[in-house]
C-alpha cells in the first residue's frame, strides 16, 4: 500500500466514478483502475461495486474511506503547518489583495512599513477576488488578505482598512453627463449595469441600491469596472461600480451617488487561531495605526 494508491482510493470514492476520478488526478482510467485493484488484493476484500459507469463503496469500503480520509487530511494538514513554518522562518509573508489593492495600494504600504521598521519580512503578492482570498487564507496559503467581508468566512478577523466610494458612471454623451450628484430614486427607469452577485462587492452594492429604491432595473451584471465602463459606453447605460483606478482609460462622466459611507468597506483579513510570525504580527500592528495614510493613499491614487 502507497500514498498515492489511497489518494486514487478516496477520489473514486468522492467522485463515484473512475472517469472522473482520473481526469481529477491527472492519470489515465487504466492506471487508476489498476492501483484499485491492487488496493483490493492487497486488503483482500471489495471496496467498490459497479452500477453501470457509476461505483458505490461496499460496506469494507466504507470503513476504510473513514480511516483513508482522517488519514490524509491529517497528514494534509501536517504538510500544510509545516510549510507555513518554513516560510515563516524565511521571513516570507504571503499576502493576498483584491485588483485594486495590489496594484495601487500595497507597494506603497509595504515601502512604507520596510522604512519605518527596518523589518527583512518578504511580501509574496497573490491577486485574487474576495472569496478566493478567504478560501486560500483557510488553506494557509495567505497569510493576509486585504479584501470585502466574506459571510462563509465570518469566524475571521476583520479590520477595517478603508472605503471606495460607489458612482453612477456614464458615456459622455448621455443626457446625464451634466449632473455632478444622484440619488438610487432617481435612477427609476435607466437600465443600470453593476457587479455580479457572485462576488461580494456585487451582493453589497446590489444590497445598498435595494434598500433604498427596490424597483430599479439592473439589466446587466459584470464582475470588474473595467467590463462594466465598457459595457456602459456600447449600451449608453448607466453603471454603479466602486471609484477605482479602473475606470481612468475610459471616456466616462462620473456622477457622485447617495449611498451609505461603507457600501464599499474593504478589510484586512487573517485567521487569527493561526500562529503567526513576527513579521506578520508588526505588519498588522503597522496597518493598525495607518488607517489615515491607507485611506489618504487610496483617495490619491485617484486624482
Amino acid at each position: 500500500m502507497n500514498l498515492n494508491q489511497l489518494y486514487y482510493f478516496r477520489e473514486v470514492a468522492d467522485q463515484k466514478q473512475y472517469t472522473k476520478a482520473a481526469t481529477n488526478l491527472f492519470i489515465g482510467q487504466p492506471t487508476l483502475s489498476v492501483a484499485i485493484k491492487q488496493l483490493e488484493s492487497e486488503l483482500n476484500c471489495q471496496l467498490f461495486i459497479h452500477s453501470g459507469h457509476n461505483v458505490e463503496l461496499t460496506k469494507y469500503g466504507r470503513s476504510f474511506y473513514a480511516t483513508v480520509t482522517k488519514t490524509l487530511n491529517s497528514l494534509e494538514n501536517g504538510k500544510r503547518r509545516l510549510t507555513q513554518m518554513v516560510s515563516q522562518d524565511q521571513r516570507n509573508i504571503h499576502i493576498a489583495g483584491i485588483p485594486t489593492a495590489i496594484g495601487t495600494l500595497l507597494p506603497k504600504l509595504v515601502k512604507k512599513f520596510k522604512a519605518d521598521s527596518l523589518t527583512k519580512a518578504h511580501f509574496i503578492y497573490h491577486d485574487n477576488p474576495s472569496l478566493q482570498i478567504c478560501q486560500g487564507i483557510s488553506a494557509g496559503r495567505y497569510d493576509l488578505g486585504i479584501c470585502s467581508f466574506v459571510p462563509e468566512f465570518e469566524d475571521f478577523t476583520y479590520l477595517p482598512l478603508y472605503t471606495e466610494d460607489i458612482i453612477a458612471i456614464v458615456a459622455k454623451e448621455s443626457d446625464l453627463a451634466e449632473i455632478t450628484e444622484i440619488t438610487p430614486e432617481e435612477l427609476r427607469g435607466d437600465n443600470l449595469i453593476t457587479y455580479s452577485k457572485k462576488i461580494q462587492i456585487g451582493k453589497d452594492v446590489t444590497a445598498a441600491l435595494l434598500a433604498s429604491t427596490p424597483d430599479l432595473t439592473i439589466t446587466n451584471r459584470l464582475h470588474d469596472e473595467l467590463a462594466i465602463a465598457g459595457q456602459v459606453i456600447a449600451d449608453n447605460a448607466v453603471g454603479i461600480v466602486a471609484n477605482t483606478i479602473y475606470l481612468s482609460g475610459f471616456s466616462i462622466h462620473k456622477i457622485k451617488l447617495t449611498l451609505p459611507k461603507d457600501t464599499r468597506q474593504v478589510y484586512l483579513v487573517y485567521n487569527s487561531d493561526r500562529e503567526m510570525s513576527p513579521e506578520i504580527l508588526n505588519f498588522i500592528d503597522f496597518l493598525k495605526s495607518n488607517k489615515d495614510f491607507i485611506q489618504k493613499t487610496v483617495t490619491q491614487a485617484l486624482i
